[in-house]
This record gives C-alpha cells, sequence and structure tokens, in this order.
C-alpha cells in the first residue's frame, strides 16, 4: 500500500472541527453571565461558533492528518518521512497563536460578531482574575485593597 493509496477520512477532520466549535459556543452559553455580554448574546454566541470554528478547521484540517501521519499504525507508507512533514506543524500552530491572538477581528464580516465574543471573554477573564486575587487575598490576611 503506498501513500496514495491512503483512504481520505474527511469525515474525521470535519467532526474534529465541528466539536472544537461546539465547545467554543457551549462555553459561551454557560460561562458568561449577562454582566459579561455587552451586545446581544447572538453576537457573542456567533462569534464564539466563528472562532471555534476558525480554530477546530485548523486542528481538524492540519493537526490531525499530521498526527495521523506520524502516528501511522496501518504501515502504509506516507510517502514524506515523518520528520519532514512534521515541519507544517510549525507553521500551523503559528496561527492558532495568531488566530488566538485576536487576527480575525480585522475581518470586514465577521468582524462584529467576533469582537463581541472577545470582548466578552476578556471581561470574563477580569472577573475571574478579581476573584483569583481576593481569594489570594483572604489566604494571605491581606484587608481589601484601597
Amino acid at each position: 500500500m503506498t501513500g496514495e493509496h491512503i483512504p481520505m477520512m474527511l469525515w474525521i477532520e470535519a467532526v474534529v472541527a465541528l466539536v472544537i466549535m461546539a465547545g467554543f459556543v457551549i462555553y459561551a452559553l454557560f460561562a458568561f453571565k449577562p454582566e459579561h455580554v455587552e451586545h446581544h448574546p447572538l453576537r457573542v454566541r456567533i462569534g464564539a461558533a466563528i472562532q471555534g470554528l476558525s480554530i477546530g478547521l485548523l486542528i481538524g484540517f492540519v493537526v490531525v492528518p499530521l498526527r495521523m501521519q506520524l502516528m501511522n499504525a496501518g504501515g502504509a507508507d506516507p510517502g514524506l518521512s515523518p520528520g519532514v512533514s512534521s515541519l507544517s506543524f510549525l507553521p500551523a500552530f503559528f496561527l492558532l497563536i495568531v488566530i488566538r491572538r485576536g487576527a480575525l477581528l480585522k475581518a470586514p464580516v465577521l468582524k462584529t460578531y467576533l469582537r463581541a465574543y472577545r470582548r466578552a471573554s476578556l471581561l470574563k477573564a477580569r472577573d475571574d482574575a478579581e476573584k483569583a486575587l481576593a481569594r489570594l487575598d483572604a489566604i494571605e490576611g491581606r484587608g481589601a485593597p484601597a
């Protein structure tokens, strides 16, 4: 069995992308309180779906096939050595970081939804950090900050 005879199972990649997107949407539904959502809640959920889908597509269609190729249990010849094919992991990892840092916030149609989701996630992160600091202050016996 040569590399060109390896069956393409795109449904695995698509399922991975959809599961990651669903995870982002479920997180947006249950984690964000009304004080975190300054825009319409539907905008935040659509933004979560877009963000999750973009990360899910990158993981599903880049990282998962690389893992399948590197962990080749079927004994098929992948055509490229694992060392050479693993080089594409670095650009994929870089793209994940760029997407997570907010590169899609300037996209013409998507920016409204992505900014609403990003704002809600930053407000939640701020509230979580304030709660963690309050717990730490209580443990250390410090008073309320002035």
